[in-house]
């Protein structure tokens, strides 16, 4: 497998000029300014940061910090987080909300949409092992299979990697707490850098997997800030503000049953799967010690010893395999865009190979390849089974009964985190003001007359369907997205951007009604020449290896 920007001969080398900050804390932060060097966000300006946040010996977090092109000072900090779980957070950077987006000759060009239009903007690569994010470094390779790391003692290297222990962050709750570590390093060396960023407000974003992540992270965060708060554990102390999360996978015993739903009664008009296929998937969800049995038994253990995490394994399987999977084995349609078809040429893939160039690497600060997720990761959180935990959803109704606003939004064409699940979810929320949640009806989302989606909201918790559009929400829905992020953050209203109070309540139908025409598969000869075109761009860049098709399991 080739590298770009890789002599097969050499190895990335080290970024010159780095610079480091001891924090009053004793964590060390190694950064550069790519902005300077013409990296990403080019806003005259508009300062940029990226580097290490080293918490320890053996723990380096990745990250990179955009100033708001608005008020910096002022603005609010929100930390962007994409899925898996080891799926890497500069996915939403460069595909879908950060200030810049790759173009095809591997040039950056302006993000109009970069949600840092409104906020200051945190990318944090973690769990340790995703994306430049490191324990320790490696020359090595992917083995074929299972896309683990194996040194150049067992086949050639094609760069250099992170090396970690999966097993030491294989848990969403475990994640969370290395997440905050690297969080307080990051607030407690901003005094020290050169930037006018004084807000304490915070706000967590993410999507997919984040469905897991942002439930749990936020919880542990704001516990957390309580002890900061009233002096029992040091740290810098944050205003928890928001909680965002699109097209997440939050419950699976509320969201498995709608797999085989979205697959053939969508609002496209599309039937993705034959009628065997359809009743196969049901049943497997339904039978007797079937999915959503098998959810039963791993929330009945404490999820702590070996054999509670193998009976969650053994639901988490059966689910994904015979619930959620037939679809992609099957309807030919994709992953994450029912519209599409399975081998999807979007969003277009350039920016792994654009971080893998060797000035690009020297610009923020790293000495490492880079892949978009680690499966080494994604295989330690299966053996857990931490993928059917019951514990998101209670997380939300923690946090709405504390007041912190919440925002779900889901594109209505992806399937893998389909709408139809997230609504049940939101339904499934059970806080102080359930009841009057779901007594609101649907109003349309509107940005400058145009609807974009249809939105229910009661208070500080609302629920949107954002119309034509997949999984990654602010890639097919920009303006959208962008409206949904800043009336969030600023506490307005997810409809028309006015305003919200505490009672507030949307009106109008009590279900999301809005249909789009039916969407054919390309033909063979276009389809073709799209996947053709697709895997042209794909072989320029660095893709965990292909697990066949009879075994392929998406991540998130």
């Amino acid at each position: 497998m080739k590298i770009p920007g890789l002599d097969p001969r050499q190895l990335p080398a080290d970024a010159k000029d780095v610079k480091t900050i001891t924090t009053p804390t004793g964590v060390n932060m190694r950064y550069k300014e790519p902005g300077k060097a013409g990296v990403c966000e080019t806003t005259p300006g508009v300062n940029s940061y990226a580097g290490y946040i080293d918490i320890s010996p053996t723990a380096h977090t990745f990250f990179w910090f955009f100033e708001s092109r608005s008020n910096p000072a002022t603005d609010p900090v929100t930390l962007w987080l994409n899925g898996g779980p080891g799926s890497d957070s500069l996915i939403g950077l460069f595909q879908e909300l950060g200030p810049c987006a790759v173009a095809e000759n591997l040039t950056t060009y302006l993000n109009p949409y970069g949600w840092n239009e409104v906020s200051n903007l945190l990318f944090l690569s973690q769990p340790l092992g995703t994306g430049f994010s490191y324990s320790e470094e490696e020359a090595g390779s992917f083995a074929p299979v299972t896309g683990s790391l194996v040194n150049d003692s067992i086949a050639p290297a094609t760069g250099r990697w992170p090396v970690i222990d999966p097993t030491l962050l294989d848990t969403t709750d475990l994640a969370a707490v290395s997440a905050y570590h690297a969080l307080q390093g990051f607030y407690s060396a901003l005094p020290q850098l050169d930037h006018p960023v004084k807000s304490k407000v915070f706000n967590l974003f993410t999507e997919s997997y984040g469905g897991h992540y942002g439930p749990s992270f936020f919880n542990y965060f704001n516990e957390q800030n309580k002890l900061v708060a009233d002096g029992s554990v040091k740290g810098v102390e944050l205003r928890m503000n928001s909680l965002g999360i699109g097209n997440g996978i939050i419950d699976e015993l509320t969201q498995a049953p709608f797999y085989p739903e979205f697959a053939n009664h969508n609002s496209y008009g599309i039937k993705a799967v034959n009628d065997t296929v359809y009743h196969y998937m049901k049943f497997a969800l339904n039978m007797v010690n079937g999915c959503l049995d098998q959810i039963g038994y791993c929330r009945a253990t404490n999820r702590t010893s070996l054999a509670d995490m193998a009976v969650c394994t053994e639901a988490e399987d059966m689910c994904r395999d015979n619930v959620e999977s037939p679809y992609y084995m099957y309807s030919g349609r994709g992953v994450y865009d029912i519209r599409h078809p399975f081998d999807d040429p979007t969003p277009p893939p350039y920016f792994s190979a654009y971080l893998n160039q060797p000035e690009v690497q020297d610009a923020i600060g790293v000495n490492l390849n880079y892949t978009e997720s680690n499966n080494d990761i994604y295989w330690a959180f299966q053996e857990t089974g931490d993928f059917v935990y019951p514990n998101f959803i209670e997380d939300i109704e923690m946090l709405l009964n504390e007041g912190v606003r919440v925002s779900l939004y889901y594109g209505d064409a992806d399937y893998i985190c389909n709408w139809f699940g997230g609504q049940a979810v939101s339904l499934a929320v059970n806080y102080t003001h359930s009841a009057e949640f779901a007594a609101a009806g649907y109003e349309p989302m509107k940005v400058n007359g145009v609807e974009y989606g249809e939105v229910r909201q009661y208070g500080n918790f609302s629920f949107l369907r954002i119309y034509e559009s997949g999984h990654l929400v602010p890639y097919y829905q920009p303006v959208a997205a962008l409206a949904l992020f800043n009336r969030t953050i600023n506490h307005l209203n997810i409809a028309d951007g006015l305003p919200l109070t505490s009672n507030y309540s949307t009106h109008g139908k009590p279900k999301a009604t809005h249909t789009e025409s039916f969407v054919a598969l390309p033909t063979s000869s276009s389809s073709a020449v799209a996947s053709s075109s697709a895997s042209a761009s794909a072989s320029a860049y660095v893709r965990a290896p292909i697990i066949p098709k009879e075994k392929f399991r998406p991540r998130f």
